[in-house]
C-alpha cells in the first residue's frame, strides 16, 4: 500500500509540475565593440597637436574614409597614452621624443562601445649630428659598397652633414618617400651601426627609420659623398 500511495504521490506532483508556465531564460546579450585604427602618422616630437590635426595629415596610403576618420575627434572619446612621453589633455597632446607611440581612446554607447588606436611614429625636428667617435662609414650605391676610413674625410662629410640645417618635411615622412642614391651608414670602433641615413636628392634625406628631412640652406652633402664613392668605388672586371 505505501508503494501504491508512494507512485500517486508523483504521479499528482508530475502533473501539478506541467501546469506551471514555463518562462525561458535567456543570457544577457553581450554588447558589441567597434575597432578603429590609424597606422603610423608621422609627427614632430615636442609640438602640439589636436587629433583632428592628425587624421587630417596626407599620407601616400590611407584606406580609411572621410566618415570613419571623423569618428576619432568625438569629444566623449577618452584618450589614453601608451607612454609617459606624451603628454595629453583632452584631446590636445605633446610626445616629448622620438619613437613609436599609441594613443587609445574609448567611447560608450548604449548599444555598442568604440575603441580608437592611432599609431604614431614620431621625429625630432632636426635629424641630429653624425657622432664625433665614428671609426669608418660605408656608403652603398645601386647595390655597391665602399668603406672610408680617413678619419680626416669622415670629419669633413660630419662637418658637411651639420651645415645643411635640414629640418623635418612631415609631408614627405607620411608619404614614406622611397627611392634613394645613397645609403650611408657610420660605425664605432666596435663596429655598431651608430647613424644611419639615405640622401634621396641634393636636398632631401631620411635618417632610419624613416623621418624625411629637407636643407634649408646650401647643401654640399651629396656632393661630397658622391666625391667619396667616385674616389674609392672600383667597377668588377667583367668575365671573358
Amino acid at each position: 500500500m505505501k508503494k501504491k500511495k508512494i507512485i500517486s504521490m508523483l504521479l499528482l506532483l508530475g502533473i501539478l509540475l506541467s501546469e506551471v508556465p514555463y518562462a525561458p531564460v535567456s543570457a544577457a546579450k553581450k554588447k558589441k565593440t567597434e575597432f578603429y585604427r590609424l597606422n603610423y602618422y608621422a609627427i614632430q616630437s615636442k609640438k602640439q597637436y589636436t587629433i583632428r590635426d592628425v587624421i587630417n595629415i596626407k599620407r601616400k596610403s590611407d584606406s580609411y574614409d572621410k566618415a570613419k576618420k571623423k569618428k576619432f575627434t568625438d569629444s566623449r572619446i577618452k584618450w589614453t597614452p601608451s607612454s609617459k612621453q606624451i603628454r595629453i589633455k583632452k584631446n590636445r597632446f605633446t610626445v616629448k621624443k622620438s619613437g613609436i607611440y599609441e594613443l587609445t581612446g574609448k567611447l560608450k554607447g548604449k548599444k555598442k562601445d568604440s575603441e580608437f588606436t592611432i599609431v604614431l611614429r614620431v621625429y625630432d625636428k632636426l635629424p641630429g649630428e653624425i657622432p664625433d667617435d665614428v671609426s669608418k662609414i660605408t656608403i652603398n650605391r645601386f647595390g655597391n659598397s665602399i668603406t672610408i676610413i680617413d678619419l680626416q674625410e669622415i670629419n669633413l662629410l660630419r662637418q658637411r652633414f651639420s651645415l645643411a640645417r635640414y629640418r623635418l618635411d612631415l609631408n614627405l615622412s607620411n608619404r614614406m618617400y622611397c627611392g634613394w642614391e645613397f645609403s650611408i651608414k657610420a660605425y664605432s670602433s666596435e663596429e655598431e651601426v651608430v647613424y644611419g641615413f639615405m640622401i634621396m636628392d641634393s636636398s632631401v634625406i631620411s635618417t632610419s627609420p624613416g623621418g624625411s628631412y629637407r636643407s634649408t640652406g646650401n647643401n654640399t652633402t651629396k656632393e661630397y659623398v658622391e666625391e667619396l664613392y667616385n674616389k674609392y668605388y672600383v667597377p668588377e672586371a667583367k668575365e671573358g
